[in-house]
């Protein structure tokens, strides 16, 4: 079976004003089967983000590969790597990233309406899935009664379940979530971490999942930590704090 997602050997090098070069990605290798989760753990400033931004292809390793569903990103113009990403990735981020003057419905249509998309992965094209996906999805969040209301008007959590629903729609292989509970209170988080969970695994997409939080990183299959621009596994209990 074809990973969803592989890293090999990947290095990010930054330069730096003084003609330095700053190394955040040292020989970073992972392999993402479909249904597969994956925790990344790490102090502010170890790099998550940046793994997950190379991750998809929205910025190109200094050395190394990275493949989406098999091929390889650095072979392909930005167009294609754009395309690419916006058909196999959900992205989910802490700050929610909703446009409020929008419904909640239309912010989840929205990356399908950008793109010009007009139908949902694995089915025969009829461009109302795309619609019946979306209303679909907002009954699985607990969110179909606010479909209609801006999004303006939400709870956090709320504002996270619309994320997800978005990330979600067209049914990517891999969605990529950078700290998506941070922005939560203990209740809200853990509402929203079972929904992630439960979702990715439904429609056996492969997650990548970058925290602080030690408690839902351990929910995942396997558990890593980034550690002066290398991944370790990651022994670290749940309970015990360490962030």
């Amino acid at each position: 079976m074809t990973p969803v997602l592989e890293l090999s050997e990947v290095t990010r090098r930054y330069s730096q004003a003084d003609g330095s070069e700053l190394t955040v990605l040292d020989s970073v290798s992972l392999a993402i089967e479909p249904g597969e989760t994956v925790s990344v753990a790490g102090r502010s400033g170890s790099g998550k983000s940046t793994l997950l931004h190379v991750a998809a292809g929205i910025e190109v390793p200094s050395e190394g590969a990275v493949r989406l569903g098999g091929r390889d990103l650095a072979g392909l113009p930005d167009a294609e790597r754009s395309r690419l990403r916006g058909r196999s990735v959900g992205l989910v981020f802490q700050f929610f990233h909703l446009v409020p003057y929008l419904t909640v419905r239309e912010n989840v249509l929205l990356p399908a309406r950008i793109a010009r998309v007009r139908e949902v992965r694995g089915t025969k094209g009829d461009p109302r899935e795309v619609d019946a996906a979306a209303d679909r999805l907002l009954a699985a969040v607990g969110l179909e009664g606010r479909a209609r209301e801006p999004a303006r008007r939400l709870s956090g959590g709320e504002m996270q379940r619309t994320a997800i629903a978005r990330a979600l729609l067209l049914r990517p292989a891999l969605l990529l979530a950078d700290e998506p509970t941070g922005n939560l209170d203990a209740r809200g988080a853990g509402a929203v971490a079972d929904l992630l969970f439960r979702l990715v695994r439904d429609r056996g997409a492969g997650l990548l999942l970058a925290t602080h939080d030690p408690e839902l990183a351990a929910r995942a299959d396997t558990r890593l930590r980034l550690r002066g621009g290398r991944l370790f596994a990651d022994e670290r209990p749940p309970s015990s704090g360490v962030r």
